[in-house]
C-alpha cells in the first residue's frame, strides 16, 4: 500500500483515510461544507500524488505519442499541456493523458492505476524511435491548489497561467513545476516537486492560506460539473465518444491507434450509449455499479455517485443507452435496498458561475 509523502502532516490536520487505487488517501479533513467552500470560493489544497507521472524523453517522443493517441500533439507548444486519449486497436479507452511539453521532454499525467499499462503500451510501440520512458510517480509528489482564489497561494510567476499552461517556479527555495489544469471544473493548479521537498512545500502552501481538502469533496465538485475520471467513469469497456471525451479528439490529424474505429463511430453516428447525469431523491442511496432499467430492460449503469447539498439531491454520472439518453427520462436504479427512481440529466449539473 503506497502512502502520501506528507501523510503525517495530513494526519495532524485531521485526515480521515481510505484505501483506494493501491494508495492510502485522505478522504476528508474537516466538514464537507468547510472543504467545499475552500475548494470553490477560496483556496483548497488536495494531495493528488496517487496520479501517475511519466517522464518521456528523446527526439521522437512527441511524434510517437501523437501516433498513439487521439489529439494533435504535434501542435503542442513548450510549457503547454494537452489532453489526449490513449486508445486500443478497438478504439477503447486505455487512459486520458495530460501531456506537458517541457524543454527537456514530456511529463505525462495518467490515472491512478493505469501508469504501468500506459508505460507498457508506449514501450511496445517504441521500435526504432529515439524515445525513453520512465515512471517518476514514486520519486515525486503532486499537490493541487483548487478554488477561485487558488492562484493567491502561488508565487507571482505562476499566478497568471492560463488553462493548460505550465511554469517552472521556486517555492521557498524548492524547484517546482506548476500546471494550470482546472481538473475539477474550478480553477486548479497542480504542483509537482521532488519527494524530498514534499513536506516543505505542503507546509508552505498551508501557511499561505490553503485548507486541506479530501477526495470526497473533490469528487462532489467534479461530478456536479459533469467531469468523468479514469477508473471510475471510463476505461477499456468504453470508447472516448461514449465517455464525453470529444474535446480531446482531433478528427483531422490523421492516423493513430484506434483511429478508424473512433472515426467510424463518429461519422456514422454509431455510438450506442452516452455518459449522462443522473439524479435521485436525497433520502435514497445509490452506489456506483447500480444497474439502470427502463420498462424492466437494462439500459445503463451508474459509475460515480455523491450527495449534493447544493442541489438537494443525489447525483451521479453513468452510461445510458442512446434511446434513453435525454434529459428528463425516468429510469429505475436497482440497489440492495430495492428500486430507486432516477432522472436523466444533461451535464453539467452546475457551472462555475451558477
Amino acid at each position: 500500500m503506497l502512502e502520501s509523502p506528507v501523510l503525517d502532516l495530513q494526519r495532524k490536520a485531521g485526515a480521515v483515510l481510505k484505501e483506494e487505487f493501491g494508495w492510502r488517501i485522505s478522504a476528508s479533513y474537516s466538514t464537507l461544507e468547510e472543504e467545499y467552500a475552500a475548494a470553490t470560493l477560496g483556496i483548497g489544497i488536495v494531495d493528488r500524488s496517487y496520479l501517475g507521472r511519466l517522464e518521456i524523453t528523446g527526439d521522437d517522443a512527441i511524434d510517437l505519442l501523437n501516433r498513439l493517441s487521439t489529439n494533435n500533439l504535434a501542435d503542442l507548444q513548450q510549457n503547454s499541456i494537452m489532453g489526449t486519449v490513449l486508445t486500443t486497436n478497438k478504439g477503447r479507452v486505455i487512459d486520458l493523458l495530460f501531456v506537458n511539453r517541457r524543454d527537456d521532454g514530456l511529463l505525462v499525467l495518467t490515472g491512478p492505476t493505469t501508469r504501468t499499462r500506459v508505460l507498457e503500451w508506449i514501450d511496445f510501440y517504441t521500435i526504432m524511435e529515439d524515445v525513453t520512458s520512465r515512471d517518476a510517480t514514486e520519486e515525486t509528489a503532486m499537490f493541487s491548489l483548487i478554488g477561485d482564489k487558488a492562484a493567491d497561494a502561488l508565487p507571482d510567476s505562476a499566478r497568471r497561467l492560463s488553462l493548460y499552461e505550465s511554469a517552472s517556479v521556486c517555492i521557498e527555495g524548492v524547484d517546482a513545476l506548476v500546471m494550470r489544469s482546472d481538473f475539477a471544473g474550478v480553477p486548479g493548479y497542480d504542483i509537482v516537486v521532488a519527494l524530498a521537498d514534499a513536506s516543505k512545500v505542503w507546509s508552505w502552501l498551508v501557511d499561505a492560506g490553503a485548507l486541506p481538502v479530501g477526495t470526497q469533496t473533490v469528487d462532489l465538485i467534479r461530478i456536479e460539473r459533469g467531469l468523468p475520471v479514469t477508473v471510475k467513469d471510463f476505461g477499456e469497456d468504453y470508447n472516448p465518444l461514449e465517455a464525453n471525451l470529444l474535446d480531446f479528439i482531433s478528427f483531422s490529424k490523421g492516423c493513430y491507434i484506434g483511429q478508424e474505429v473512433v472515426a467510424r463511430l463518429d461519422t456514422y453516428d454509431k455510438v450506442q450509449k452516452r455518459l449522462m447525469g443522473l439524479s435521485w431523491a436525497s433520502d435514497n442511496e445509490v452506489a456506483p455499479g447500480a444497474e439502470l432499467y427502463a420498462d424492466d430492460k437494462k439500459v445503463g449503469v451508474l459509475t460515480s455517485a455523491v450527495q449534493s447539498q447544493r442541489l438537494s439531491s443525489g447525483i451521479g454520472l453513468g452510461y445510458v443507452r442512446k434511446a434513453q439518453a435525454e434529459a428528463g427520462v425516468e429510469l429505475c436504479a436497482r440497489t440492495d435496498d430495492g428500486e430507486v427512481a432516477v432522472t436523466v440529466s444533461e451535464l453539467p449539473f452546475v457551472t462555475s458561475e451558477g
